[in-house]
């Protein structure tokens, strides 16, 4: 299993309000314009002519989106639902899946990777296009409120990661201010020690100094994927 998928299903299976069932497939299928054929690539068309059922399309589709690859998986459910019209079958789960499922699959990866905008914009456009569908629009308003929490967490992380910064800089610059230089790490040790209220969410990972400059890096000990660097005026090698 990719990063990418571990990430998105630990946020599906814990937010069980943005897990609500899968979209009703009991409307008739709209008609769902795909792109010219002689506007694909060869490799694409060649992909294309091994689907020949509304069947293998969707499964088709679904290993793509698995994979991040939105635009093919697109074409190949608009392939499908042509399949379908052509042999006058009723497929909505195609159109459904185009129209509403893997949009909100998107929304939710922008959402578990950190990209609020994109994922906002998604959620946007499904909830005015689908503002008649009741439990859809509950769908929606579900993950946008989950998208408003993580934009508050990320600005408080942001907000704290500022003082912690400041509050370093501050240290570091009265330390060069007496004695001329930088501390070396023994002597950060000292400013800055283990344990210190200034740093109860953060170990020093990285240090190194020179005269006029140093570079340091904490690491949040909740979060420990989450860097802080902080440097001065100076180019280190």
């Amino acid at each position: 299993m990719s990063t990418r998928h571990f990430f998105l299903l630990a946020f599906l299976f814990s937010n069980p309000a943005a897990l609500a069932g899968e979209p009703e497939i009991g409307a008739k299928a709209a008609i769902v314009a795909s792109p010219a054929k002689g506007q694909l690539s060869e490799k694409m068309q060649a992909l294309l002519e091994t689907i020949t059922t509304p069947e293998m399309a969707l499964k088709e589709s679904r290993k793509y989106q698995q994979n991040g690859q939105y635009g093919l998986a697109k074409v190949v459910l608009q392939h499908g639902i042509e399949l379908a019209q052509s042999s006058g079958i009723e497929f909505v789960e195609l159109t459904n899946e185009l129209e509403y499922a893997m949009p909100v699959l998107q929304a939710k990866e922008h959402l578990v990777m950190g990209e609020p905008d994109q994922a906002q914009n998604i959620l946007n456009g499904l909830a005015e296009k689908f503002s008649t569908d009741q439990r859809r629009v509950n769908e929606v308003n579900a993950l946008l409120g989950a998208l408003s929490q993580s934009r508050l967490r990320a600005s408080a992380k942001l907000d704290n990661e500022r003082v912690v910064a400041r509050d370093v800089r501050h240290h570091l610059t009265q330390y060069y201010n007496e004695y001329g230089v930088f501390p070396n790490y023994a002597e950060l040790n000292e400013i800055l020690p283990p344990g210190a209220e200034l740093l109860q969410n953060y170990e020093i990972v990285y240090f190194k100094s020179v005269p006029n400059a140093y570079r340091l890096v904490l690491r949040n000990i909740n979060n420990p994927k989450n860097l802080l660097k902080i440097e001065a005026t100076g180019l280190i090698k």
